[in-house]
């Protein structure tokens, strides 16, 4: 009976002995997961940092020696001095579109985009959208030489910048839209040369390479001048002459002979001008040379323009603190009283411009208050036309033929140089 119960009372032990062993085996088990999952997670943590650090110093490189990837003596041994100090993995991949800047420390990666024509200087340059209506050639800025064809040279070309949508519509006519370098030993490669033929149908944002669409944190302004916008008044002491002119409506006089205004300085010699206020530029037709290349800013104002133009310069549009009702209220569109949510046109110095866009906007009023520049008719320059109105819409109709010309470009940007594109980091 004793033996009985010894064993039952040692059964007993060894159970309690088992459950204790298993669940100490249970809970070392736990501790450890606890702990490679917490060394996994500090592991994870230092090779994203690493990685950071890596492309953070790769970007600062690149921006700081101007490395150009498509240059002859262009080396990766340029972004060593980054690999030891971040522990990471420096590379540089061409995706013929553009660029990948990546760093990698174990299975991390960081990556930020290069693109080339990241491009400063084009034909025409907004922050906002562009919308073209009828025939174009268009004279592109030359960026890089990219190859040749006998003695002609092949190069990268940008026509036009914008941070939103473009829009071109030739029309039922003969007219083409076309984007070419006119020297005889010059031309652009076939990716950055769009041509839209006669009777196509509206093309938006499928272009060639010459034509850039919704592009990131664009800042005309800071290209132009290198200096925020919101220094304007420091670029404004730097400019010759200014010429206040107020409200197309209020101030019809002085707004309808902006353009002449400033043809009188540009012929006196003056070749920086500065308007406040609405513009209309016909009467700047004319104006500029060879040798004088003036450059017009117009702050806080509306641009208007029909029939023949002709100007050896570039135009630069902007605003500051300017709500999109005194646009509105520049081109003199207002409802009527009736119910009928009719436009009609007050008179003021863009009035026949004005009944122009009634006709094109029907009675869509929320479009008045976007559009900085409006132009009909046949326009041909030699220098750029430059907008920073975030968010509005430009229309030009007609022939509008802006040629640049890098050797009359007032800014301190190149065209074709490769530039890291903000906003573009990724973090795998």
């Amino acid at each position: 009976m004793k033996n009985q119960k010894g064993m039952a009372t040692l059964a007993v032990v060894s159970g309690i002995v088992l459950i204790i062993a298993l669940f100490a085996a249970a809970v070392g088990s736990s501790g450890f997961s606890d702990i490679k999952k917490s060394q996994n997670l500090f592991v994870d943590a230092q090779q994203r940092a690493n990685a950071k650090a890596g492309l953070d110093c790769a970007i600062a490189v690149f921006e700081q020696k101007e490395v150009n990837p498509k240059s002859t003596d262009f080396s990766m041994s340029v972004f060593d001095v980054c690999k030891a100090p971040t522990n990471s993995s420096i590379s540089f991949t061409d995706n013929t579109t553009h660029w990948t800047l990546s760093a990698s420390s174990g299975f991390a990666v960081q990556s930020v985009l290069v693109k080339s024509g990241g491009a400063t200087a084009a034909a025409f340059k907004t922050s906002g959208s562009l919308v073209i209506d009828g025939g174009n050639a268009w004279i592109p800025a030359k960026g890089d030489k990219v190859g040749t064809d006998g003695d002609i040279g092949i190069y990268e070309c940008i026509a036009i910048i914008a941070g939103g949508d473009v829009t071109i519509d030739v029309g039922e006519s003969s007219a083409e839209f076309k984007s070419a370098l006119t020297g005889t030993n010059e031309r652009c490669h076939e990716s950055f040369s769009t041509h839209i033929p006669p009777q196509t149908d509206p093309v938006t944002n499928k272009f060639e390479s010459d034509i850039l669409d919704n592009q990131e944190n664009i800042d005309v302004f800071q290209d132009l001048f290198e200096t925020p916008k919101e220094n304007w008044v420091s670029v404004k002491k730097t400019f010759d002459v200014t010429i206040t002119t107020g409200s197309a409506i209020s101030d019809r006089e002085e707004v309808s002979n902006c353009g002449s205004a400033i043809k009188t300085e540009v012929d006196a010699g003056k070749k920086k001008i500065w308007v406040d206020g609405d513009c209309f530029i016909a009467g700047l037709s004319g104006a500029g040379s060879g040798e004088s290349h003036p450059l017009i800013v117009i702050k806080n104002g509306i641009v208007g323009a029909k029939d023949a133009f002709t100007f050896q310069g570039t135009i630069f549009q902007f605003t500051v603190d300017y709500p999109e009702a005194s646009l509105a209220d520049s081109w003199g569109s207002y409802q009527k009283t009736d119910g009928t949510g009719h436009n009609l046109c007050k008179e003021g110095a863009m009035s026949s411009l004005c009944a122009e866009l009634i006709l094109e906007y029907k009675n869509d009023s929320s479009k008045w208050g976007k559009l900085p520049f409006y132009f009909h008719g046949s326009y041909e320059s030699e220098g750029s036309y430059l907008i920073d109105v975030p968010g509005s819409t430009s229309l030009v109709k007609g022939s509008f033929k802006p040629g640049y010309d890098e050797g009359k470009d007032p800014s301190p940007g190149g065209s074709g140089v490769p530039r890291i594109l903000k906003g573009s980091i990724h973090d795998f």
